[in-house]
Order: C-alpha cells, then sequence, then structure tokens
C-alpha cells in the first residue's frame, strides 16, 4: 500500500511541478501572469467498464487504455496494472475575468487557450519520459498515433480520446449543460491525461449522475450558460457542437491573424481527419465564465 501511495504523491507533484515551471505557462505580452493554477490531478482504472461506454457516448473508435498501453508495455517495461491519469488546469483568475464580455472572447484569454495547448502537449510529452524513467509504460493518447478528431454520423464532432470524458472517469467532475466539465476548481479548465501501468491508487465517483455539479438538475434552473453564448448553441437539450464549432470558426477568421501578429502565439500539434499538423487554436469559452460554476463546482454557490 505504501508503494502506491507514494505513486500518486510523485506523480501528482511531478504534474503541478511541470506546469508551474513550464515556460508556456507565462503570457510576457500581458505582464507574465501565468496562464494556469494548480492542477488536480485523478486516477481511474483503465480497464473499467466506463471506458467502453465511451465507445457508445463518445465514438466507437474510442480508444480503450489497455489497448494502446500494451504497445508500450511490450518493451517489457514493470506493472501488469492499466491506469488513466487525467489532470484539469484551471486558467488563472485574470484570465477567467477577462473573459467575462457579452461578444467576444478577450484578447489574454485567446492567447492563454492557445498558448494553453502548447504547454498540455509538452507537459504530457515530458510526463511520458519521466514515467519511463521510472520503468513503467506510459502513452499520452493526445500525442499517440491513434488520437485523432473527426465527425461522426452518431455524435457529430468527435475524437478517439475525449479529454472530458477521461477525467469524468478520474473522479474530477461532471458535465454542465454546455458539455463542459465542472470540476472542483470550476468549468473554465483544460484538460490532460496519461495511460501508464503505475500501480496507482485509483479515486473513486463520488457522483453517479453525469450533469450532478450542474446544479443538481442538469442546469434548467440556473440557465447561466444559455444567456452567455451569443449564437444560441445551448439549450435544456445540451450543446449544438455544429453551432458552436461555428462560432469558434469565425472568431478564428477574424482574430487570429491580427493575435498572430501582436502577440507570442505558440503552436502546437493540431490533429483533425487524421491529418496532424501544427498550428493556433481558438475558442470562445464565454459559456464557462461570469456563470456560477466559471471557477468552482456549483453546488457549493462559491464565486471567486
Amino acid at each position: 500500500m505504501k508503494a502506491r501511495i507514494d505513486m500518486n504523491g510523485w506523480i501528482q507533484r511531478t504534474i503541478r511541478r511541470l506546469v508551474r515551471e513550464a515556460p508556456e505557462n507565462r503570457l510576457t505580452d500581458f505582464g507574465g501572469i501565468p496562464v494556469f493554477g494548480a492542477p488536480i490531478v485523478g486516477t481511474a482504472d483503465g480497464d473499467g467498464e466506463v471506458f467502453r461506454t465511451f465507445r457508445k457516448v463518445v465514438s466507437r473508435r474510442h480508444i480503450l487504455p489497455g489497448e494502446i498501453l500494451g504497445r508500450d508495455a511490450s518493451s517489457g517495461a514493470q506493472g501488469d496494472a492499466v491506469r488513466v491519469v487525467s489532470w484539469a488546469l484551471p486558467y488563472s483568475r485574470e484570465i477567467s475575468r477577462s473573459n467575462r464580455t457579452q461578444d467576444w472572447p478577450s484578447d489574454v484569454y485567446s492567447v492563454a487557450r492557445n498558448n494553453g495547448g502548447a504547454l498540455l502537449y509538452e507537459v504530457g510529452r515530458r510526463l511520458v519520459e519521466l514515467v519511463r524513467e521510472k520503468g513503467f509504460a506510459a502513452i499520452a493518447p493526445s500525442l499517440a498515433d491513434e488520437y485523432d478528431a473527426f465527425r461522426c454520423p452518431e455524435h457529430g464532432f468527435s475524437s478517439t480520446w475525449s479529454e472530458r470524458h477521461v477525467a469524468f472517469a478520474a473522479g474530477l467532475g461532471s458535465f454542465g449543460l454546455n458539455g463542459s466539465l465542472i470540476t472542483p476548481k470550476g468549468a473554465m479548465v483544460r484538460l490532460g491525461s496519461l495511460i501508464t501501468n503505475m500501480p496507482l491508487r485509483v479515486a473513486g465517483r463520488e457522483e453517479k449522475d453525469h450533469r450532478a455539479p450542474c446544479l443538481r438538475d442538469g442546469g434548467k434552473n440556473c440557465g447561466h450558460c444559455l444567456a452567455r453564448c451569443p449564437v444560441q448553441a445551448i439549450s435544456a437539450d445540451g450543446l449544438d457542437k455544429s453551432r458552436c464549432y461555428d462560432r469558434r470558426r469565425v472568431i478564428r477568421e477574424k482574430f487570429l491573424e491580427s493575435y498572430a501578429s501582436k502577440f507570442r502565439m505558440l503552436s502546437a500539434p493540431i490533429v483533425k481527419s487524421g491529418r496532424r499538423e501544427a498550428g493556433y487554436s481558438l475558442g470562445c469559452g464565454l459559456c464557462y465564465s461570469g456563470v456560477p460554476c466559471e471557477a468552482s463546482d456549483s453546488t457549493s454557490r462559491r464565486r471567486e
């Protein structure tokens, strides 16, 4: 048992250190403010039935952790467990507050979201190296050849590895009406994950309702995220992914060129329909800023 507790502590400390020390975690164009605060970390059983469920609710192509881990474990790395480590990186307070606008995402949020993608890539890559140095197998699914993002008839926009659903499996939160994951640090987070055979202790999920933190009723008595969306992509039935995507495409067309000329924008690998190439990534984020679940689990009714 002691070894397992130590392993959990080691990987949590390592992730936090990698984020804290990463040069990508500072925005030089905005006074050096951090992109993210201290991450929260959870662990799931990679052989758990929930990952097979993701092949129904995310994509039939969703990766089963044990299958992809076998590619690295075949090298003789020690351990027979299949564990999925997930981490949530909360945006710093300055960035969260800056995005409480009504029409377009703020400059600082947009640069932070883009550069945060580069940070996630580097943290995943470096964590894989460090775990392997300890003699265990490790794969960062979003960096692996098996990862892809695409459109499918059943679910619209989908992928072979959903960081939101994986974080749910690892006990880091549940889903809001707008599709975001509401963590104890709120919905304004970025997510990453790792598959390994380290003998890590698995944390169970306290909530069985996948949308429990959303004011305990799926958000139907809140509605703040509906009002925040400028293109009405959110309804009582959830998120219209196509309408949300169109909004993000407009943002990219409207702002990317000027951002790239004014700010230090970091490129990172972007995968779409089997193609992987370095590029920039802009988003919107209005629906999870300026809402009760922006910076905390909304059941606590806290606001920062």
